[in-house]
């Protein structure tokens, strides 16, 4: 992932998260989300941390952008099973949500900026990615905004998350 000096965008820090298809079985049982989402989350306060910054709390100051063209087989098999037994629950069915995986992080982190999940792979989503990025920034929106790309590979799913403001405002 690219952003430095492109679309006058400045990284100001960079975390990558991976993890299985399974969920983690700590993050309770009321909270359905699919574990991608809970990889982005996680992504989301490692970047957080990188940067020596807290996103909880900042309201409207923080955007944020996730790009996945995947779900998880854990999520997809639970909905089918619920169809097969005539019910799907709505927590699940929401959790199974696309939306879900930039909705979550906002959720855990406090945030209430723009968001926006596009369901596509991250490399074809890069320019739709940094022109909105560019957008908010510039155009007052946001102070800064957080991008999550989720690919799935032979070792499970990676998550990485930069946290962009303008090249402007860096200086």
């Amino acid at each position: 992932m690219v952003w430095a000096d492109q679309d006058a965008l400045a990284v100001l820090a960079t975390a990558t998260v991976t993890g299985g298809d399974e969920p983690d079985r700590h993050r309770g049982a009321s909270f359905y989300a699919d574990p991608v989402a809970w990889l982005v989350a996680d992504a989301v306060g490692a970047v957080f941390d990188a940067a020596g910054q807290s996103g909880k709390g900042t309201g409207t100051d923080v955007g944020v952008l996730a790009v996945s063209e995947y779900g998880t087989s854990h999520t997809m098999r639970e909905v089918t099973a619920m169809r097969d037994r005539g019910r799907v629950s709505p927590l699940r069915f929401a959790g199974a949500n696309p939306g879900s995986v930039a909705g979550l992080a906002c959720i855990v982190h406090g945030l209430r900026g723009p968001s926006l999940m596009l369901s596509m792979p991250p490399p074809a989503a890069r320019p739709t990615v940094a022109l909105l990025a560019r957008a908010w920034l510039t155009g007052g929106v946001c102070r800064r905004v957080v991008v999550s790309e989720h690919e799935r590979g032979p070792a499970g799913h990676t998550v990485r998350t930069v946290v962009l403001t303008s090249a402007e405002a860096r200086c």
